[in-house]
């Protein structure tokens, strides 16, 4: 089943038209979704994979949701957070609407901020649901549009916690632009936040390791010092973490490499997605010794910095809900795009911006 809607809003002789598009697939299960109609908010289920969907008169959300996990949990944290996000977020309109005329985008990320993690507070501790879930969690990525009806102005607002990527695609200029922030291990902005946060808290941060490597149920790497691999350092400075390479255990991770497993294991461009194996082979062919593109985990748990859900992963390593927020006026131009990893990793840009150069969805 192909998800294919088309929403119009009007005010002050403007119109503004979106046409969506969209689908998905339960992994080896089938790609007909199941159908959850919480009107107006109607959401989209592909496994752990959802979708949601609210369209009034003066706004328009669109939401993905990536659970990971276990399976039932994954999935029920997934589908719930379409519910509570878009009911409370939607309830905000006439406070955002003032907030964007006046230019006050601060207010709005603070309202954001604890929205975010009031939803995550009723998906570990109060709903009667997934309070009882100890493991699995999803992140989520949003795309809002509120028209102001007194002058037409279209704003677009995204909020995302977790990787799953929101893009603005200009075909005819063959570019991509991402507006959302990968908030994984990877990350070493968001690394450098959840330290700091630790010690907001008082709390040593976990360290973050170099993929599952070397854990139980992970792939050994015998060529480094035995145990985990560590890709960065900690760094404390003037009572605030700076979190920097660990250029010399990456070297040995590199260069100690069999010859024969080199091709498949370090000097492939890494194997968590194809998108971005082209960044980590330059930064080799620049002499550096990335770190980017193994599926970086805390301490072998999770791989998000920021996530929802993952009761005991918040307990033991004090993992973040914390959304990156982007505010801008909504020009009309462009095609948009939000996707979960089982699809992103699987392409390139250019295969991405091929894929949608003849395509009129929008979003």
């Amino acid at each position: 089943m192909t998800i294919s809607i088309e929403h119009t809003m009007k005010a002050t002789g403007k119109i503004w038209t979106f046409k969506i598009g969209g689908g998905g697939c339960a992994t080896r299960v089938t790609r007909t979704p199941s159908i959850i109609n919480k009107d107006p908010i109607h959401i989209y289920g592909f496994g752990q994979d959802s979708l949601g969907i609210m369209k009034t008169d003066n706004q328009l959300i669109l939401s993905l949701a990536d659970g990971h996990g276990p399976k039932v949990p994954g999935m029920e944290i997934s589908y719930k957070l379409h519910e509570y996000l878009i009911t409370y977020i939607s309830g905000m309109y006439g406070f955002m609407i003032d907030m964007l005329r006046n230019n006050k985008y601060d207010d709005i990320k603070t309202q954001i901020f604890w929205m975010f993690k009031h939803v995550d507070d009723i998906i570990l501790n109060e709903d009667d649901i997934t309070s009882s879930y100890h493991f699995g969690g999803s992140t989520f990525t949003m795309v809002h549009k509120l028209l102001d009806e007194e002058d037409g102005t279209m704003y677009t607002l995204n909020y995302n916690v977790g990787d799953s990527p929101y893009f603005k695609i200009n075909s005819d200029k063959n570019e991509i632009i991402e507006l959302s922030e990968s908030q994984n291990c990877d990350n070493m902005t968001w690394i450098e936040h959840y330290a700091n946060h630790c010690l907001k808290k008082g709390i040593k941060p976990s360290n973050i390791i170099l993929g599952r490597f070397n854990t139980q149920g992970g792939h050994l790497i015998p060529w480094v010092s035995p145990g985990y691999i560590f890709p960065y350092k900690y760094i404390l400075e003037n009572d605030t973490y700076k979190v920097t390479e660990n250029t010399n255990v990456m070297k040995l991770f590199y260069e100690n490499t069999p010859e024969n497993m080199k091709p498949y294991i370090s000097y492939n461009g890494g194997p968590q997605s194809i998108r971005e194996r082209s960044s980590n082979i330059k930064a080799l062919s620049d002499g550096k010794f990335p770190s980017s593109n193994f599926g970086n985990t805390i301490e072998g748990s999770i791989q998000m910095i920021s996530t929802f859900g993952d009761k005991d992963s918040k307990k033991k390593h004090n993992v973040l809900c914390i959304p990156h927020i982007n505010i801008m006026l909504e020009d009309g131009t462009s095609t948009e795009f939000i996707g979960s990893d089982g699809a992103i990793d699987c392409l390139t840009d250019e295969e991405i911006i091929r894929l949608f150069k003849y395509k009129e969805c929008r979003v």
